[in-house]
């Protein structure tokens, strides 16, 4: 059964907003206003019977757009206003961050969301954050064009990564890698005061030896979900990452237009997974990213092409080409066999989007028909639809997620079921 997630970049205005407000990420009064909006959008996304909601995590955001420096502190606030849909972010950026603090911080928000917590992970590609926070583990933000950046990036990942899913796993945690140790140094830390009289009555067996030192560490809490959060990959779109997510049993998330690159892509997920001994089925543990607009049956073709364009110009341009474009993501959108730029000059957007796949839209039976055929060639067990809340009105967002909630996904058995969660 294919689940539905909510991809929202916190953002605190449309364009109109950022030129008369700038800059608007620093405006209290507009964070305040995204902060009661969020909370809107997730009760709506929980009684209609979605999945999930998962946020980004960038810094420095002056301009207003993904205002998300901290996710998982959006995760467990915006999770007391729900009760069965499951939060995340799509995704944390392994490099920036030291891994036993981030295994902690997420295990204490799995504690506060009672398993429902989801976890995103990503390399990081924003230099303008990344290598100002990265600068103390020698580490910036990268392309994987198999620079010594990319590789010091990908070393760092890999590594926090490892060291993360021990954490969450393993009683007593010891580690020795090329950039991290555990302990430090890995002969031990010597003479820790309370050894005899604590640590070794009460602690992890071998945390401690009998002069005293320490060999080992046990992280705390572990998470509330066994062994721990379902695990995500943000954007994943390269054969690598692909292989590395059906190793890891990761789930990618796939911003792909070409159903022949998807298929490519998905099988070679499921050729890492078999490296490891397990045998998903096709398209299981694949979520594929998605923009929907959705209208009201009856509605007529022309005005269904109409809302569609302008849509796009005011609520999808400032990301897709002010954005996404400049970081290379339009590549998501490029046709089987094109070559040249995407978009080519003088196309709109719309139409890039819409004959990518990139972009699904019409009334709601259009839009059934549409994921039927989709979901007929690949059977996907997430759909992420990138959902502009911020840019796109109130009250036209909350109709469209209430007609594609009640309207189209029961068509598909999508449930949002509440998670069941085994708690140790």
């Amino acid at each position: 059964m294919t689940e539905v997630i909510l991809q929202v970049y916190p953002t605190l205005g449309d364009e109109a907003a950022m030129a008369a407000q700038r800059p608007i990420g620093r405006n209290n009064d507009a964070y305040q206003k995204m902060l009661a909006g969020l909370i809107e959008v997730c009760q709506a996304a929980d009684d209609l019977g979605y999945w999930g909601i998962t946020h980004v995590e960038h810094h420095m955001h002056t301009e207003g757009m993904e205002i998300s420096p901290a996710p998982l502190m959006l995760n467990i606030h915006l999770g007391h206003y729900t009760k069965r849909l499951r939060h995340g972010q799509l995704g944390l950026v392994l490099p920036a961050h030291d891994p036993i603090r981030l295994a902690e911080e997420i295990a204490i928000a799995d504690h506060m969301l009672q398993g429902r917590l989801f976890v995103g992970m990503a390399r990081g590609y924003q230099a303008r954050w990344q290598n100002i926070l990265g600068q103390r583990f020698n580490v910036t933000s990268t392309a994987s064009d198999q620079s010594d950046a990319d590789q010091r990036n990908r070393l760092l990942f890999s590594e926090n990564f490892a060291i993360m899913k021990k954490a969450w796993t393993e009683d007593l945690l010891t580690y020795d890698g090329p950039t991290y140790k555990i302990p430090f140094p890995t002969s031990g830390i010597p003479n820790w005061p309370p050894a005899a009289t604590i640590t070794g009555k009460y602690g992890v067996p071998g945390e401690v030896d009998e002069n005293g030192t320490v060999k080992g560490v046990g992280i705390v809490p572990k998470p509330y979900t066994s062994p721990h959060p379902q695990l995500f990959q943000a954007f994943g779109a390269s054969p690598g990452t692909l292989r590395w997510c059906g190793e890891e049993n990761v789930t990618p998330t796939i911003l792909m237009g070409s159903l022949v690159k998807l298929r490519a892509l998905m099988e070679i997920y499921q050729e890492g997974a078999a490296s490891r001994g397990r045998h998903p089925r096709f398209g299981e543990g694949i979520g594929v990213c998605r923009t929907f607009y959705v209208f009201p049956n009856g509605t007529p073709e022309d005005e269904v092409r109409a809302k569609i364009r302008r849509s796009v110009e005011l609520y999808e341009e400032p990301v897709w080409r002010g954005w996404y474009e400049q970081f290379g993501f339009m590549e998501g959108s490029r046709l089987d066999d094109e070559e040249g730029p995407v978009p080519k000059p003088g196309e709109h957007l719309a139409d890039r989007l819409i004959n990518s796949g990139l972009l699904i839209g019409g009334t709601v039976d259009q839009v059934k028909r549409q994921i039927e055929g989709f979901l007929t060639d690949l059977p996907i067990d997430y759909f992420v639809w990138l959902f502009h809340w911020g840019m796109i009105p109130r009250d036209e967002g909350l109709r469209m997620l209430e007609l594609f909630g009640e309207k189209i996904m029961p068509e598909f058995g999508i449930t949002g079921a509440p998670a069941t969660v085994a708690g140790s």
